[in-house]
């Protein structure tokens, strides 16, 4: 009789008994399988939406953080951050008056390398343009406090919030509101306010010349914006929020958005992700903003699998250039975002001058097809229509959101695109 224990060694004895080859294949086709039945899921689950005007209610989470742990700070417990001179605004320097476009990049106040590198890049090549730049940072705190104090007495290009203290919380919540209430408490009045992030390259001049200009008037002596409550950037939908709103790594508001946004908190005092807040406060208002949205072509996020692999950040011949996210391809290139690694932000830097982006050059070596294991997979799936990944932003909002009121195309009742139908580009 077979015993007890020899028994329990009869699934190593089976194992061992199998062919290698076999072994590893029949491993693989069950990993595949489990990842295909986990993705078809996904995309057949259908998630829940919101009404109209009623914001989901979430604790929403900072780098897997409740916000809710979000504390003003005690009276005394943050130092004022000593007065240092600021660099003028065109304001002071020019007979034509202030800079109709502020351009500000919110950053950690101890990332000194970072802001050097964006100083002699974009904001040098294009530092001709009617614009003022400018880095906004946190009460830095007693270790950092006389390092910025010397980097603003050198550059002048410094608002320091000294009111918010300086972590990740904050950072992702109220920092930007408050900011634009810092610009509104002092007068600092532009006809155009970008946000941006500091992973970010801009092509100010693309973007200054198809965005901003066509929409300034010199009638009265000065450019003052022709258009109001209006924002530009790039729609947003995140599923696990149920929320669209502007893509938080860069957007532009007139003057009136930032009034009625800093108005709205205020009342409702809403605590989130920075750009989810927009969001929230304005369905709490019943507030409608226009936006005027970027094309996938024009701001992006940099997928460095997607490069030729050549070294250069030019992208694949067979990339998908209106895709949420891709390497460089192309002359319309305005924002590209994600390039946290300092060396692929240079390469990109490199692409462009005074004028723009350069043009696109020839490969130094066999173009790269895209063998990449997680591209080889998109690829693989997107012959079937069974991937998302190359999907441009507008595609990923559900086409519940998407109401149409007199010949304007609103999305979640409070972003109205005009008459840029998203069906006309696709989206839909």
């Amino acid at each position: 009789m077979e015993s007890k224990g020899s028994s329990q060694y009869l699934p190593s004895v089976v194992i061992r008994c199998i062919p290698k080859r076999f072994l590893r294949l029949f491993i693989g086709a069950l990993i595949l399988t489990c990842v295909l039945v986990g993705h078809l899921l996904y995309r057949l689950t259908v998630p829940t939406y919101h009404l109209p005007f009623q914001p989901p209610v979430l604790d929403y989470t900072v780098h897997d953080v409740p916000v809710s742990q979000y504390r003003e700070p005690a009276p005394g417990e943050l130092q004022p951050f000593p007065p240092t001179p600021q660099l003028a605004s065109l304001a002071d320097s020019e007979p034509r008056g202030r800079a109709p476009w502020l351009a500000a990049v919110i950053c950690p106040a101890d990332d000194a390398e970072r802001r050097m590198m964006i100083r002699t890049t974009w904001m040098r090549l294009y530092r001709d343009l009617p614009m003022d730049t400018r880095f906004v940072v946190s009460n830095p705190g007693p270790e950092w406090t006389e390092v910025i104090r010397t980097e603003n007495r050198t550059f002048g290009d410094m608002i320091v919030l000294d009111h918010l203290p300086e972590n990740d919380i904050t950072a992702n919540t109220v920092k930007t509101l408050e900011f634009y209430k810092w610009l509104i408490t002092h007068n600092e009045k532009y006809e155009f306010v970008t946000k941006m992030d500091t992973d970010l390259f801009l092509n100010a001049r693309a973007f200054w010349s198809q965005y901003l200009e066509p929409r300034l008037s010199n009638d009265t002596g000065s450019l003052k914006a022709t258009v109001d409550m209006t924002m530009v950037g790039q729609l947003y939908y995140s599923r696990p929020h149920d929320l669209v709103f502007p893509h938080g790594s860069m957007y532009t508001a007139t003057w009136d958005v930032l009034e009625t946004l800093v108005t709205l908190q205020q009342a409702h005092k809403v605590i989130a992700g920075e750009d989810m807040a927009n969001a929230l406060l304005l369905m709490k208002g019943h507030q409608e903003i226009n936006v005027v949205n970027m094309l996938g072509t024009e701001k992006f996020d940099f997928e460095a699998a997607d490069t030729r692999g050549d070294g250069s950040p030019w992208a694949r011949d067979h990339t998908h250039p209106n895709a949420a996210q891709h390497a460089l391809v192309g002359g319309g290139a305005i924002a590209i975002h994600q390039l946290k690694d300092r060396k692929m932000y240079l390469k990109v830097a490199d692409c462009f001058d005074e004028d723009g982006i350069k043009e696109m050059p020839p490969p130094t070596s066999q173009r790269y097809q895209g063998s990449s294991l997680s591209l080889g997979w998109h690829d693989f799936w997107y012959l079937f229509g069974m991937t998302a990944h190359y999907n441009s932003q507008l595609q990923n909002i559900p086409s519940v959101y998407w109401t149409n009121h007199h010949g304007d195309w609103v999305c979640d009742g409070i972003w109205n695109l005009g008459r840029q139908d998203p069906r006309q580009m696709g989206q839909l």
